[in-house]
C-alpha cells in the first residue's frame, strides 16, 4: 500500500449531480463508513456533514451507512455488527496528530490507496480544512463533507481520476469562492466506475 495524498480545496451544499438520471438510492449498493473523529469536532457540525456527504452518494444511487462515530477514548476494538462489516474509516486528525507527521504544505485529505486501485482508510488534517473554510468564507460543515466524499471517492475510484466536479484534485482559495454547490457531483462516468466496484465487491461477499 501506499499513501496517495490529494491536495484539495473546495466547498460544497447539498448537490444533485448534473447530466445524471435520477437514482432511487435504497435500491443501489451500500457502503458502510465510520469516522474517527481525533479533532473533538462540534456536535452539530459532523452529522451535517455526514448527512451532506451522503448526498453525492445518493445522486449516483449509492447508500452510505454510517457506523456511529469513535472519538479518542473509542474502543476500536468492540465487537458490533459495524465493526465485522465496515468497509471504510475516515480518520479526522487533531492539530497535535498531524504536526507529528509530515504532510505536504496544502493538503487537508488523503486516502491510502492500493497502486491499482482501492483502499479502505482516509484521513482529514481538521486544522487545515479549518483555515481553508475560514479564508474561503464556507461553513466547516459544508466544506467537511466534500473532503469526507472525495477521499471516499479516491477510495473507490480507479487510480489517476480528475474531473472538474467533486473529484478536482487542487483548487486554491480564489476557486473555491466562486464555486458553487451545484457544480460539485461525480460525473457519469465516475457513477459508472464507483457502481462497476460495487457490484463486484457485493458479488465477492
Amino acid at each position: 500500500m501506499r499513501n496517495a495524498v490529494v491536495v484539495f480545496l473546495m466547498c460544497a451544499g447539498m448537490v444533485v449531480a448534473e447530466g445524471l438520471e435520477p437514482v432511487e438510492a435504497s435500491d443501489g449498493p451500500l457502503i458502510r463508513v465510520r469516522i474517527y473523529d481525533y479533532a473533538n469536532i462540534a456536535r452539530d457540525t459532523l452529522p451535517e456533514a455526514q448527512r451532506i456527504a451522503a448526498g453525492f452518494y445518493v445522486a449516483i444511487g449509492v447508500v452510505v451507512d454510517w457506523a456511529p462515530t469513535l472519538g479518542p477514548r473509542g474502543r476500536k476494538g468492540s465487537e458490533d455488527e459495524h465493526d465485522r462489516l465496515q468497509d471504510f474509516s475516515i480518520n479526522i486528525l487533531s492539530r497535535d496528530m498531524v504536526a507529528r507527521t509530515k504532510w505536504p504544505k496544502d493538503s487537508i485529505g488523503t486516502a491510502v490507496v492500493a497502486p491499482e486501485g482501492g483502499g479502505r482508510i482516509a484521513y482529514v488534517l481538521y486544522d487545515r480544512l479549518e483555515q481553508a473554510a475560514v479564508a474561503a468564507g464556507w461553513p466547516l460543515k459544508e466544506l467537511l463533507a466534500v473532503v469526507i466524499a472525495h477521499e471516499l471517492g479516491h477510495l473507490l475510484l480507479p487510480p489517476g481520476i480528475r474531473s472538474d466536479g467533486l473529484m478536482r484534485p487542487t483548487w486554491d482559495v480564489t476557486e473555491l469562492r466562486r464555486t458553487r454547490a451545484r457544480d460539485l457531483a461525480f460525473t457519469p462516468g465516475e457513477m459508472a466506475l464507483i457502481q462497476q466496484r460495487l457490484a463486484g465487491v457485493l458479488a465477492a461477499r
